[in-house]
């Protein structure tokens, strides 16, 4: 009951006021399930980053509504914090720029925005079970805590685990 789905995108904007950035998201590997039932997602997501200034003390990523489980930096534990809106991973020690970091993330979440479940009811008791994401161009951070600002070029594998009576389709490149 897995089908797997893997794509390799490159996100990119030119914008003339782009925001901020202290690290560069080179690669994403993002696991996602899906508890149908709640209309949750359960995910786990492997960031590998550099960093571009000197001094950064912490990793902010976008984040909202998701129930943070655990964090590792370089494969060891670590402590992190959340607001409504990010997930903050302070780093070991003040990093330099070019340093690189592989951060993952185990969470879950009810998305009310990015990512949708279509799924039969009362009403409609024969539509066909879906889920489905839109969240370009900032409404990713509402089903995977990530850099949701589309002035980072990166690359991603996504693995969706699914009932293997689904099929899992993409429009990434």
């Amino acid at each position: 009951m897995l089908a797997i789905f893997a794509v390799t995108l490159q996100i990119r904007a030119d914008e003339p006021y782009a925001r901020t950035r202290d690290y560069d998201l080179q690669h994403s590997r993002i696991a996602l399930r899906f508890d149908l039932e709640q209309k949750k997602v359960l995910g786990d997501v492997t960031h590998s980053l550099s960093i571009l200034r000197d001094g950064t003390s912490k990793i902010s990523f976008d984040s909202v509504g998701l129930t943070i489980q655990s964090v590792t930096v370089n494969k060891a534990a670590a402590k992190f914090e959340t607001t409504a809106d990010k997930l903050i991973v302070p780093l070991p020690a003040a990093a330099k720029a070019g340093e690189k970091f592989e951060i993952a993330i185990r969470y879950e979440g009810k998305p009310t925005k990015g990512l949708y479940f279509i799924l039969p009811d009362k009403d409609y008791p024969d539509r066909p079970k879906q889920i489905w994401t839109q969240g370009e161009s900032e409404d990713t951070r509402y089903y995977l805590p990530t850099y949701d600002y589309p002035n980072d070029r990166l690359t991603t594998d996504t693995v969706i685990t699914v009932p293997a009576s689904w099929i899992t389709v993409s429009n990434g490149p």
